[in-house]
């Protein structure tokens, strides 16, 4: 039985779809089998994060309106071995999901995926209980900004109301000429302030931004910094 994991933020701006595909290419590169979920409705990017924009036909939307089966709308990746892609649609939202149909879903999942990560929307509202509904854990991201980690805090409580009990949390965009300013809150704040563990740190590099833009995701980069910390993640959220 595999495990659901949301990949979620509070606020926009965090990078949550990066850690998302980051996460989900590492888990593979360490023997899972992984799928990458991506329920942000009319706002996808992991298709083309992970460089697949032009092979996906079929979507969730697809599935649910029956026009086809869900084999059809799960493509595999071409270079990383072990992770597959679900895409959501690209330019509109599944009318009438409940947290019931998302609850089915993850389950059928779980029978045939190891992990699966799922980009949800930013949200800490009525959007994120329907998503969260089943899942096993949640990943959440925040950066060092006093905005993103009272709305961490929020969606960190939100989630525990809703039943999700294992709860991490990651600081990414540490922008190191910044880090020790008290102009932005300091890891010691962020610790005190979010009340699950933190399982990694992601420095602040342009390389990444390239990397989403070229479909060639940071964490391939075997042996860099970046590579390594994605990969650190993985491993401690799956263990």
């Amino acid at each position: 039985m595999g495990k659901v994991l949301l990949c979620c933020s509070g606020s926009g701006g965090t990078g949550k779809t990066t850690f998302a595909v980051n996460i989900s290419v590492a888990a593979a590169g360490q023997g899972l089998n992984v799928l990458l979920l991506d329920l942000n409705m009319g706002r996808r990017n992991a298709d083309i994060y992970l460089g697949m924009e032009d092979r996906i036909l079929f979507d969730l939307g697809d599935v649910v309106s029956g026009l086809c089966r869900l084999d059809k709308a799960i493509i595999k990746h071409d270079l990383c071995s072990g992770l597959s892609l679900l895409s959501c649609p690209q330019y509109r939202e599944i009318e009438g999901m409940t947290a019931g149909h998302v609850s089915a879903l993850y389950n059928t999942l779980r029978d045939r995926f190891d992990l699966v990560v799922v980009d949800c929307p930013v949200s800490v509202t009525g959007v994120l209980r329907v998503f969260a509904s089943g899942a096993d854990a949640a990943l959440m991201l925040t950066v060092p900004d006093f905005s993103s980690v009272r709305n961490t805090e929020a969606l960190c409580e939100k989630l525990e109301e809703i039943g999700v009990a294992e709860r991490y949390y990651a600081i990414n965009r540490i922008d190191r000429q910044y880090s020790d300013s008290d102009n932005v809150p300091g890891i010691n704040f962020i610790t005190r302030s979010i009340n699950a563990p933190l399982v990694g740190m992601v420095t602040e590099d342009p390389a990444i931004h390239i990397c989403n833009n070229s479909g060639i995701p940071a964490a391939f980069a075997e042996g860099s910094d970046t590579a390594r910390r994605f990969a650190d993640i993985a491993a401690r959220i799956t263990a």
